[in-house]
């Protein structure tokens, strides 16, 4: 697990998890909430995650589907399914290279709250997280 949050001096809104295997993409979600503000821990596979989730309790949870381990609908159902409402509330966002739409209905009957197809803007996904944690841009 990687922590990119930085100290700040006004409220800090919820913690965002990024679930993503790849570095590059993880790296560029981190660094782009963070210059929103937004505290980001980062997951790089699917059990590393859901310990993540049930440690650090995010606020949203920015998922990829394909991942090791753990793949980000299982991952989904495992939040959706978890015995603390609190935790299994939690929105997730999946972003995917799967944009088909049967890819978007199956990710939204997992859970989702929200489907990014890749090559999606992180510009968008940004403003949709800042969205579900109601920050001000």
């Amino acid at each position: 697990m990687m922590q990119c949050s930085e100290n700040r001096t006004h409220r800090e809104p919820g913690m965002v998890l990024v679930v993503e295997d790849d570095e590059d993409i993880a790296q560029l979600l981190c660094y782009s909430l963070r210059k929103k503000m937004v505290p980001v821990a980062v997951a790089h596979d699917g059990l590393t995650a859901f310990a993540i989730v049930e440690q650090l309790r995010p606020a949203l949870v920015l998922l990829d589907v394909m991942l090791p381990r753990l793949d980000g609908h299982e991952l989904c159902k495992l939040i959706r399914s978890h015995p603390d409402r609190d935790l299994a509330e939690i929105p997730v966002v999946m972003l995917s290279a799967l944009g088909a739409p049967q890819d978007i209905e199956k990710g939204m009957e997992m859970g989702a709250n929200a489907y990014f197809a890749k090559p999606y803007s992180v510009k968008d996904v940004v403003m949709a997280t800042l969205e579900w944690l109601e920050v001000k841009d």
